[in-house]
This record gives C-alpha cells, structure tokens and sequence, in this order.
C-alpha cells in the first residue's frame, strides 16, 4: 500500500520554492494519496508519462472522478458547463480523435507564425505605454494583459467589442478554476459569459459567410474531413478552451521567464548577446520552474496498479509535471538551469493525444514578449523578489516589479 503523505501547497513559501517538497515526495513516495486533495500525487517522470500515454485508462474529463457529483461551481453557470461537454477534455477515443483532426490545420507552426506580425503589434503597443512608467509591475503592466487581447485578435473579434471579449476570457478562466469563485460574483460572471458566447456565436457566423484569407477561425470553420466539420458547439467550446489554455498558462509565462532571467545576470547578458537562446531559455523556464502549484488531473477509468500503488476506478491522479520535470532520471543535472539543454522529453505542454494544441502559439507568444522586452530595455534590472497571490492551481506571481531603464 503505498503511503497516505501530507502535502500542503498552501502553505508558506511553497509559491517561492515549492523544489524540496517535491524532491522528498518524489523520493520517498512517488505515488502516494493525498488526503486533502481527494488525489493521488504522481512525481515521477516515467510514471507521468505513463499516465499521458494511456488513453484507455486514464481520462481527463472531470465527470469521470468519483467525487464528480460534488462539483458544484461549473452548473452555476449552465453556459459554461454546456461548453465543456463539447470540449476537447470530455470527449473520449474516436470523437477526440476526429475533433482534433479537424483543429490541428489552424494551429500548425506554420499557421501561428503568420500571426507575428499582429503579435508583435500588440506586444509593441503594450511595451511603448510600459515605456513612458519607468518602473512596472511585468505581470499587472504587460503580462495580464497580452494574452486577451492576442486570442481576440486571433479570432478579428469585431472593434469596439475588445473589452466585453477580454471579460469573457477572464469569467471562462475563473470558472475553470471553482476555487477562484466566490458565490456573490457568479451573477455577474454569468452574464459576461453569456454575452461573450453570443459575441462568439456573432463572429462564427459572420465567418462562415465571410469567409477570411490566413484566418484560423475560418480554417476551423472550413476543415472537412470525408465530409465532416466542426458544428457550433464544438466550435464555441473551441474557443473557450483556447481562452482558458492560452491565457493563463501565458501570463505566467512571461512573469517566470523574465524574472529567471533578471536574477541570473550573466545568463541575461548572454541571452541578450545571442537573442536565439530565447527559445531554449523558454523551454527551460518551463521544465527547471514550471508555474504549475498541483498537478494536471486524470481520472482512472478501470482499477490500475501505478508505481507500486494501487489506483481504483473513478480516482483521480495529479500528475506534479512540476516535479516530474526535475526528475534526475529524464533530466541529468536537473536542479541546474540551463538554456542549451536538449528539452525533447519536456512534457510541460502534456504528452501524447492530449498535448496542448494551443503550445506553438504560447511558444511564439512568449519568445516575442521576452525577446522584445530585452530588446527595448537593455539594461531592465529586478527592483524586488516577486510577491505570490492565493490560486488553488497555478504558483501564481502577483508582482514582478521591474525597473525599465530604457536607453
């Protein structure tokens, strides 16, 4: 019987350096129950892994896990859970397998790349009102509010429509999240759901009549294959999943990437030297400190013997990618932070049927940002450590002051 571990992520400094707690559990109980989570904490990497992998045993959809009737939060805001059942994460086997198929020409390497240049306009515009301040918070400044305004721009939603899209992202990411919601602002979460549904239902249909050149919402409205294509639905939780997989996992990005750099000054001025080590500094950022507080869930979908414990049919597992990933035995050296590595076997982004779609948009995302804040402000320096905010989820960086010092 593998053993029951106390595990507290929300205890003091776990945020700043959550490392030793890993490295203990991955040591000394790589697969062990947590009780207050409800969850099996799984460390290591193999085991990880494995579980990617398995698509006949493990399932990501939250409807799987035994304590699924206790979810209360999604049903308040019926919209959303209609979305989700549509979603990538609560379709099984064949009917993901199809909706991937038909989503993957939009998000291709090729098709992100002809983005930049509409990226790197909304980088440009955030940085020039950054630029007059001197001082900014990066996260609050510049990171919050890139992602938003890239997936709007992703999807031409209409002018003069930009605020209500970007409170609709950010009602989408809370109730993905149940323990960011209080009980008094689901009202009014609602409603920005529902009128950001309808602005996105607006827009499908405007593009299937209009359709647009190098355009992913119309790439997605398009694809066929043997005659099949997306319907609304599937359409609209597209998108959602898009927002909430973009924009946090971005935010956070940026936040941990610059602050890895700005407190290791020489690796900074090598990185400014040789700008093409941005991709491997990027990587590294997300294997050697990824922002991840708890692991990425999966539900078991039969009784499992993992890693020596023994897992029943509707338990859900946490797969601590962030301990997974400093794992001595994928990563030699694991605790040094190093941009030239060869991160191939990096699962941040997931592994197998369920690796993120949307990685090569976060990817050149955060190259632009970073790559043009160290471009802009060469001599940008750290004012203070960052300061952490409560998240059930993410170690989530509040404040990342930084002092500009634009030449």
């Amino acid at each position: 019987m593998s053993p029951t571990v106390s595990f507290a992520p929300n205890a003091p400094g776990y945020d700043v350096d959550p490392y030793p707690v890993l490295e203990a559990l991955r040591t000394q109980a790589p697969v062990s129950y947590w009780t207050e989570g409800r969850g099996w904490l799984v460390t290591r990497y193999e085991e990880s892994v494995a579980v990617l992998r398995d698509a006949k045993r493990f399932s990501p959809n939250r409807a799987e896990w035994e304590f699924a009737h206790q979810l209360g939060t999604a049903a308040t805001i019926p919209e959303l859970a209609e979305l989700n059942r549509a979603g990538l994460f609560a379709l099984s086997g064949a009917d993901h397998a199809r909706v991937r198929k038909l989503v993957s020409p939009a998000l291709t390497p090729r098709a992100i790349e002809r983005l930049r240049p509409e990226v790197l306009a909304i980088v440009d515009e955030i940085l020039d009102e950054a630029a007059s301040r001197g001082t900014i918070n990066v996260i609050s400044d510049i990171a919050d509010r890139i992602p938003p305004r890239v997936i709007g721009s992703m999807l031409k939603i209409p002018k003069g429509r930009e605020a209500l899209f970007t409170r609709f992202t950010e009602a989408s990411v809370k109730s993905f999240l149940p323990g960011l919601v209080r009980p008094e602002d689901v009202p009014a979460m609602r409603v920005d759901v529902q009128e950001g549904i309808a602005l996105v239902r607006e827009t499908i249909e405007d593009r299937r009549h209009h359709p647009l050149p190098d355009d992913i919402l119309t790439t997605l409205i398009q694809t066929e294959e043997q005659g099949d294509r997306l319907s609304t639905p599937e359409l609209l939780s597209l998108v959602s999943a898009l927002i909430v997989g973009g924009f946090e996992t971005t935010i956070h990005l940026i936040g941990f990437a610059l602050y890895n750099l700005l407190k290791r000054p020489a690796l900074l001025a090598q990185v400014q030297a040789e700008p093409e080590l941005i991709k491997g500094t990027i990587e590294e950022v997300l294997r050697h400190d990824n922002f991840g507080k708890v692991g990425i869930a999966r539900y078991a979908l039969e009784d499992v013997e993992l890693g020596g414990a023994h897992i029943k049919k509707g338990q859900m597992l946490l797969l601590m990618l962030n301990s997974a990933l400093r794992d001595e035995a994928a990563f030699p050296q694991a605790d040094v932070f190093d941009v030239r590595r060869n991160t191939n076997a990096s699962i941040a982004f997931g592994h197998g049927l369920h690796f993120c779609l949307g990685a090569n948009l976060a990817r050149m995302e955060l190259q632009l940002v970073v790559g043009r804040i160290l471009e802009r402000f060469p001599t940008l320096q750290l004012v203070r450590e960052p300061s952490f905010g409560p998240h059930p989820v993410i170690r989530k960086m509040e404040s990342l002051e930084v002092k500009l010092n634009a030449h």
